[in-house]
């Protein structure tokens, strides 16, 4: 905490401008010996490029981080001003907090702000009192926030204590915002005296509840008792509170993992250290990251067109957030992936909409209006106690500026992203900036600010970039090209490395690379085990460029081809010709190996608009995939016609999705045997996906009719356990290596060994390794997997003896829960 004396605050002073202001601030800083006078023009230079105006008539001037070494000691000033100061547009400062701080000292005091930002009686007090004693208590917590009226519960309602390590964090508050937009009755969350708006995902952040905190949530509403209900189920299911909060799993006993800082002696070079976020060692010149800056005009003369142009930049920054959405769900999984989905929740988010609105209507451009409705909020995350509740200020601000894009003028930075191997070195990294690297290009990451717990890292994580966090200001000033060395374990940059420190980087990254690169090199080797057991390895794929690196990966064909991409982002279906096309282009690429292709599977979480859908109350239980190729037969007779047609030019299987009943298949068969007499085509192989309980009861029926079963482990397991594989709460229970859905598994199989037609399996467990094992065991003979996994699974096959993967198999069979098999590896 940074001693405050009443010294340092000057009372009841008047300021011309904002540069009157932080001079005043200035002369008391250097009046007391802790800057050089030289840093005022720092906290301007500051100014020019950030607002350090905080709402509530306070403002925080800071000078830049290269220039922390004019701070001979670190301290802050405070200038009160009770006629206040103009400190951009629309704000006006009473209380200037100038701070001076060579690193995070200061992060105390603005967690001290954080409630008098939001009472502007306790604001007012502090702009307005005599008694300097009075702000140096308030700013060092010596005087605690006056208590504030306890928020009015409403009638219903229940206590509950926050579970999870990092309290009530962003995956768990977004989880219960998702539920409680579900009913109509106004819900409040209370913690002590704070109180918050379920449906507000910055509310529900503010409270700032911890680990332990106790939170009364109460309703009020036709459905109140329904919501409450619903929220008391989802604090007892955990809230999916499985947030990637540090170390990855496969590196626990790396060193460096728990913040450890490296010995100056481990290294040669100049030492930057810092924490660890994604543990690897990465060898190349740095690169400074830059990113596009926004500018915007302050007023504008009509509201309602502001107010269009709002709705029309939060609905473009919503759907670019989907897509992105997709694309890490694709690369990294899920987990990785629910991170954009808060991003999505901050832009619906009731209060900072209205606040941004009301900007609006004041006579304010949209960009201005949203600008400060965001930044206030995120200043607020900011500056509060909890160091991953703080982290999410970051996400705010990302998904804020994502809009704000859409609303003002974009001017490119010099250097964007880079064209070469290299560190990339930058203040902070936004997710969105992170998520879209090129691994290729950005051996490492290194930032001045962050924490191993931030949604950056995570996705650091994800792409297996190393990645060192909070290495100060000191890594800004390094020259762009200097040679460098980041060990992401040790969490530490090494700036001009010696011989020695390479050698040792370069050593570890050969140990840590070679079974990768067994693997690799090894990739188109068939899957035989050690006992001459074979499983083949294919693999997913949506479209003809991932056909071409699905051969490269060492994939033996494509097992699911998800026919969806043609459908979406477009106005209109396909046409047969244009399909033809495609399919004929993916037929290629894989150069005679096989593939499956997947006929149209809409409906549930997969919609598309033009398509004229039905609004269902429950979708998963509606009209999607067969029954819906079944009720719009045109469609589906056309895309039939066009796979047809095209597997002329190789080997094409075609597959049914969510296959329920005999009577659907004979219904699918019956119109594909058509089409294929209609336009002369040869027969091809034809298949179902197991994905629903029921076809595994009839699968004996229904394997007389095809040649073989696709065993989609996804939908499978949410069927069989009755839980949304993307519910906000359930999502991390729905586990297809849970014993129930393993068992349903085997007896599709021993079903269509007795037909003597084989099975795959498609799916998350599918692109485990050991997954992989188990379903092997069970006699699955193709496991159709993501193009990053086809090396890893193909390799842990090869290794083990078939006779090990039954006798896995058989013991995961009965156990009791997912948890219990997952300790059988």
């Amino acid at each position: 905490m940074i001693p405050l004396t009443s010294e340092l605050v000057a009372i009841g002073k008047t300021a011309s401008d904002k540069a009157d202001a932080i001079a005043q601030a200035v002369d008391l800083l250097t009046a007391a010996g802790k800057i050089d006078p030289r840093y005022g023009a720092s906290m301007m230079g500051r100014e020019a490029v950030a607002n350090t105006f905080l709402g509530n008539g306070i403002a925080i001037p800071h000078g830049l981080p290269k220039d922390r070494d004019l701070i001979l000691e670190t301290a802050i000033a405070v200038v009160q001003l009770p006629a206040g100061v103009d400190w951009g547009p629309g704000d006006r400062a009473r209380l200037v907090v100038a701070i001076a701080a060579k690193s995070d000292e200061h992060l105390q005091v603005l967690s001290n702000l954080t409630d008098v930002l939001g009472d502007p009686a306790e604001a007012d007090r502090l702009a307005t009192t005599t008694d300097p004693e009075v702000i140096v208590a308030r700013l060092t917590g010596a005087e605690p926030p006056a208590a504030a009226p306890a928020a009015e519960d409403f009638a219903q309602g229940f206590d509950v204590v926050i579970p999870g390590a990092h309290g009530l964090h962003a995956r768990p508050a977004t989880a219960l915002v998702e539920i409680a937009k579900g009913f109509e009755a106004e819900i409040r969350l209370r913690h002590g005296a704070k109180s918050a708006n379920a449906k507000s995902l910055i509310s529900l952040l503010n409270l700032g509840a911890a680990q332990g905190a106790a939170l009364h949530v109460s309703a009020e509403g036709p459905d109140a008792e329904a919501a409450l209900s619903a929220l008391a189920a989802a604090f007892a299911a955990g809230l999916e509170d499985d947030e990637d909060a540090g170390a990855v799993a496969s590196d626990a006993a790396a060193p460096g993992l728990t913040g450890a800082v490296a010995a100056p002696s481990d290294y040669d070079g100049r030492l930057l250290p810092g924490v660890s976020s994604s543990p690897g060692f990465a060898i190349a010149p740095v690169f400074r990251f830059a990113r596009d800056e926004v500018t915007f005009a302050k007023d504008a003369k009509d509201p309602a067109a502001e107010r269009s142009r709002l709705d029309a930049a939060l609905k473009t920054a919503w759907q670019q957030l989907e897509e992105l959405h997709d694309e890490v769900w694709k690369k990294s999984g899920p987990t990785r992936a629910a991170i954009f989905r808060a991003h999505q929740e901050f832009l619906e988010d009731p209060e900072m909409r209205s606040a941004a609105e009301a900007g609006i209507a004041e006579g304010r451009t949209a960009a201005f209006a949203w600008h400060a409705a965001y930044s206030a909020r995120a200043d607020m995350l900011a500056a509060m106690k909890d160091a991953v509740l703080a982290g999410r200020a970051i996400d705010l601000r990302d998904a804020g500026l994502r809009v704000l894009q859409e609303l003002g003028e974009v001017k490119a930075a010099e250097a964007h992203l880079p064209s070469d191997p290299c560190i990339l070195v930058a203040e902070d990294l936004t997710p969105s900036d992170t998520a879209r690297l090129d691994p290729a290009l950005v051996r490492g990451l290194c930032t001045a600010a962050g924490g191993p717990t931030s949604h950056t890292s995570i996705i650091a994580r994800a792409l297996d970039i190393p990645a060192v966090v909070g290495a100060g200001a000191a890594v800004l000033d390094l020259p762009g090209g200097t040679a460098a060395l980041l060990d992401g374990a040790a969490g530490v940059l090494v700036a001009n490395p010696s011989a020695a420190d390479i050698a040792k980087a370069e050593a570890a990254i050969t140990a840590r690379a070679a079974e990768r690169e067994t693997e690799a090199r090894e990739r188109f080797k068939p899957a035989l085990s050690p006992d001459g057991a074979r499983v083949e390895v294919v693999a997913n794929i949506s479209d003809v460029a991932e056909a071409e690196a699905a051969v490269a990966a060492g994939a033996e064909g494509v097992g699911l081809l998800r026919t969806e991409f043609l459908f979406v982002n477009r106005e209109a279906p396909p046409s047969e010709d244009e399909q033809v096309e495609i399919y004929a282009a993916m037929i290629a690429a894989l150069n005679g190996l096989p593939i499956i292709i997947r006929t149209l599977d809409v409906g549930g979480d997969k919609e598309i608009p033009y398509l004229r859908m039905p609004v269902e109350e429950n979708p998963f239980l509606g009209l999607r995939g067969i029954r819906f190729c079944l009720a719009h037969e045109d469609l589906f007779r056309t895309q039939l016609r066009a796979i047809f047609r095209a597997a002329e030019k190789g080997p094409v299987r075609i597959m049914f999705p969510m296959i329920a009943m005999v009577s659907e298949l004979e219904a699918a068969l019956r119109i594909a045997e058509a089409v294929r007499a209609e336009i002369g085509a040869a027969p091809v192989e034809m298949g179902i996906m197991i994905e629903i309980p029921s076809a595994v009861m009839m699968a004996p029926e229904l394997a007389r009719q095809v040649d073989f079963f696709s065993i989609g482990t996804n939908d499978l397991t949410q069927y069989a356990l009755a839980m949304d594989r993307m519910h906000p709460v359930l999502a991390k229970q729905a586990d297809g290596l849970h014993p129930a859905v393993l068992r349903l598994i085997d007896q599709t199989v021993r079903a269509a060994d007795a037909a003597g037609i084989w099975v795959g399996a498609c799916g998350g467990i599918a692109g485990d390794p050991f997954g992989a094992r188990i379903l092997s065991g069970l006699g699955v003979k193709e496991l159709s997997v993501s193009i990053p996994s086809v090396a890893g699974v193909k390799a842990v096959l090869r290794r083990v003896p078939m006779a090990e993967n039954q006798a896995l198999a058989a013991r995961a069979l009965v156990c009791a829960d997912a948890a219990t098999v997952r300790k059988l590896g």
